[in-house]
């Protein structure tokens, strides 16, 4: 499921509302009076589960926000990687240069159009990937002639391997989430947080509603901040192909600039 704004919302409101009736049925059941009663034993148990599930969320939630700043660079130096690739074929003649920076093209425009919609389920464009491949074979297979162009086919491959060392680290970036026992210890954390709220009283029980449901708010939404940030390439926070599209506006321009004019 994608982590979007809406999806947030809705289950923070389910979660506060039960928070609320479970607080409601405690009260049924417990007098406010024997909840005063036990407060002595209540508060330091309390605050040491609070401080257990802050230091646990708060690292996770770092962990997550490096891991999507992480995803983030390697999309911005991937494309930036295609973008020499592109510019080092000048180096050549004009048909091998025609040929990899129709692929250079070819690949962003795969990218950005079919793999990132893809990205969101965890998958990958085949045809991105069969692109990147005729660009990785019309690299190697260059012959160049004498040491200017031995020196522009070096420094290509070059970025030909920085590319693919990005290319697969943006692949492999998709499936380094957390684990689902960490999300398990992640929401009885939370629960136990917000039920150890229920063995106080307040003498308004309005006044009580509010405390926990403010609780149980600020729980939800550094969840779900967790959830947007685990996944880096779905919902609402998500890492953008601004790169490649920057990439794709230059290639498209440089192309034209080169492409000779018509005199009338």
């Amino acid at each position: 499921m994608q982590i979007t704004l809406a999806v947030s919302l809705f289950f923070t409101l389910i979660v506060v509302a039960l928070s609320l009736g479970g607080l409601v049925l405690v009260r049924r059941w417990i007098l406010a009076e024997d909840l005063k009663t036990q407060h002595d034993v209540t508060d330091p148990l309390s605050q040491v589960v609070g401080m257990m599930f802050a230091v646990l969320l708060g690292f996770m939630v770092g962990d997550a926000m490096q891991r999507f700043a992480q995803a983030r660079a390697i999309v911005q130096q991937e494309a930036a990687s295609l973008g020499d690739v592109f510019r080092l074929a000048d180096g050549f003649p004009t048909a091998d240069r025609d040929r990899i920076r129709a692929l250079c093209v070819t690949y962003a425009e795969q990218t950005i159009n079919d793999e990132w919609p893809k990205l969101a389920a965890h998958k990958t464009s085949n045809a991105a990937w069969q692109t990147y491949r005729k660009l990785w074979a019309e690299c190697v297979h260059l012959v160049p002639e004498g040491q200017g162009e031995s020196n522009v086919h070096q420094t290509l491959l070059n970025c030909m391997v920085t590319l693919a060392d990005n290319h697969r680290l943006r692949v492999e970036a998709l499936h380094n989430g957390l684990p689902t026992v960490l999300w398990v210890v992640l929401v009885i954390g939370g629960v136990a947080t917000i039920v150890f709220t229920y063995f106080f009283a307040a003498n308004r029980l309005k006044i009580q509603l509010i405390m926990v449901s403010m609780v149980s708010l600020v729980i939800c939404l550094n969840i779900f901040l967790l959830a947007s940030y685990d996944d880096p390439f779905s919902g609402d926070v998500m890492v953008a192909p601004t790169a490649f599209e920057t990439d794709l506006q230059t290639f498209k321009m440089e192309i034209d600039a080169s492409t000779p004019k018509d005199m009338d």
